[in-house]
């Protein structure tokens, strides 16, 4: 849907000529419906959600685009591509989700929280984030609280990963451990998830 939409964008530069204020115009809608569509993606754990109609948004724009533009012709077809991938291959993408619903897939999650003293907060977060970046782990969030003693700073980070990953969260944690201004690091394995 996403090639058909850009498609359907660029025809309409042949069609309108060089010099058309309809490509000028075009070009806002694709920046305004780029938004849109991102607008309605959803994410829930490592999924992700809204693809199917975020591109169909896409084309609709392109159609619109076309027919505000008086090609009617050239919308007509595009709105027929449109229709005919949302309609038959809807039963196509239900067989694949019917297929794989019998594989569950697991989210493992693991909670690290760490102390450091509080002028080295935002040195103590930067480098969590730094050393998840670089690992097969994803962040999941990160909140930070004045610890019991007013000095201090506790951390604690969710981390996900698709597979156990426990040696990773010790690697991160063994790193933290040696910067002098973190005093106290510890992690633990939440209970796995099932993704659905």
């Amino acid at each position: 849907l996403v090639s058909v939409g850009a498609g359907l964008f660029i025809l309409l530069a042949p069609l309108a000529g060089a010099d058309s204020e309809a490509s000028r115009i075009a070009a806002q809608v694709i920046s305004g419906v780029g938004f849109l569509g991102a607008g309605v993606l959803m994410r829930t754990g490592l999924s992700v959600y809204g693809l199917n109609t975020a591109s169909t948004i896409w084309c609709s724009a392109a159609i619109g685009v076309l027919s505000g533009s008086g090609f009617f012709a050239a919308a007509a077809i595009g709105t027929l591509f449109v229709l005919s991938v949302n309609i038959f291959l809807r039963p196509i993408a239900n067989w694949i989700g019917r297929y794989s619903k019998g594989k569950t897939e697991h989210e493992f999650l693991y909670s690290i929280q760490l102390i450091c003293r509080n002028r080295q907060e935002n040195t103590a977060r930067a480098l969590l984030i730094q050393l998840v970046t670089v690992s097969p782990l994803s962040l999941q969030d990160v909140e930070s609280a004045v610890g019991t003693e007013d000095k201090h700073t506790v951390i604690r980070a969710t981390l996900a990963a698709h597979e156990r990953a426990d040696s990773q969260v010790e690697q991160i944690t063994s790193r933290l451990t040696l910067e002098r201004d973190i005093v106290g690091v510890s992690w633990r394995a939440l209970p796995a998830a099932t993704i659905e």
